[in-house]
């Protein structure tokens, strides 16, 4: 195996931290919809959502 530069291992870093980043901010974004549309439901529970 030959050794990987510096500048592709930086390169795989940031691509793995922004896809961490992208991953953990869908998780809240869809989490806060859910929470939403079961208080929505709650108050509203004729209406269809």
């Amino acid at each position: 195996m030959k050794p990987v530069s510096r500048r592709t291992l930086d390169w795989i870093y940031s691509a793995l931290l922004l896809a961490v980043v992208l991953l953990s901010w869908g998780y809240v974004i869809y989490a806060s919809t859910v929470v939403a549309q079961r208080q929505l439901r709650k108050k509203y529970p004729d209406k269809i959502f």
